[in-house]
């Protein structure tokens, strides 16, 4: 019986080690799945936006999708998610006369490179860069994140401007957090290479905050979000949507939105 208990236990151990490997292996690839980008027909759903080449890093471009916004209109600068962009959240903001800027990441949309967090965050620097050169000012820059764009759009509010308003679409305290609670027997904290700590950051971050989130959420669960707003500095609000998924509703969001910049004009 020992002996047996012993085999047992041995192939457990095997087991939980390659599996321990094979987590840590494909990591990237599961933070970073990738997106194709929009398709010709999303695209035209959306007035007056068109496909622009945004210098990035090194001398690449960048695809990315622009639209100018209305006159006395801010510009909404998207960080998109792991696996791309919910584009039907952008009609009812361009009805609005928003202007939008979705730029997307390396290894992303058919743009050279390999995601990393560190690419990430260059090639969003480099997306402000852009807009900076089409003449949109901070004060009329709207930083917005969904999903894994998040963190981006929390770290680029940390970035010399004041900006106009950050907003976090479904956010996570950070992808080691998420991570951990995904895969509680696993060291996910001691192994994970992209944390994305955007809890680390939040109270540094003087940028008017506005924090979407579905309570039914079940890829971040809405506990992040409030834990999100509960260490931010003012001034912040955030919309918790009853029975909301990860997929939030575009009419709903575009509502706070106004309703959010109406309250917290420029300074």
């Amino acid at each position: 019986m020992i002996r047996w208990l012993r085999r047992v236990a041995l192939t457990l151990v095997a087991f939980y080690l390659v599996a321990l490997g094979t987590l840590y292996a494909a990591q990237d690839s599961l933070i970073f799945p990738g997106w194709d980008g929009p398709s010709p027909q999303m695209v035209a759903t959306v007035p007056g936006i068109a496909e622009v080449a945004v210098p990035g890093p090194d001398g690449v471009s960048l695809r990315g999708w622009y639209r100018p916004a209305d006159p006395d209109q801010p510009t909404i600068i998207f960080f998109h998610g792991n696996a791309g962009f919910q584009w039907h959240k952008l009609p009812p903001l361009a009805a609005r006369g928003y202007g939008l800027l979705l730029v997307s990441y390396r290894g992303f949309s058919g743009n050279p490179g390999t995601p990393s967090e560190a690419g990430l965050m260059a090639d969003a620097r480099s997306t402000l860069a852009h807009a900076a050169a089409l003449g949109i000012a901070p004060s009329e820059t709207v930083l917005y994140g969904e999903s894994l764009g998040t963190g981006v759009a929390a770290r680029m509010a940390l970035e010399p401007g004041a900006w106009r308003a950050l907003i976090l679409d479904a956010p996570y305290t950070s992808i080691a957090e998420r991570a951990a609670e995904m895969y509680p027997i696993f060291p996910i904290r001691t192994m994970i290479q992209a944390e994305f700590d955007t809890l680390s950051i939040i109270d540094r971050i003087d940028t008017p905050l506005l924090i979407l989130h579905g309570t039914d959420d079940f890829v971040i669960p809405v506990d992040h979000g409030r834990t999100l707003l509960a260490a931010a500095a003012d001034p912040k609000d955030a919309i918790w949507i009853e029975g909301g998924s990860h997929f939030l509703p575009p009419a709903v969001i575009a509502d706070g939105i106004a309703a959010f910049l109406t309250r917290t004009p420029p300074v």
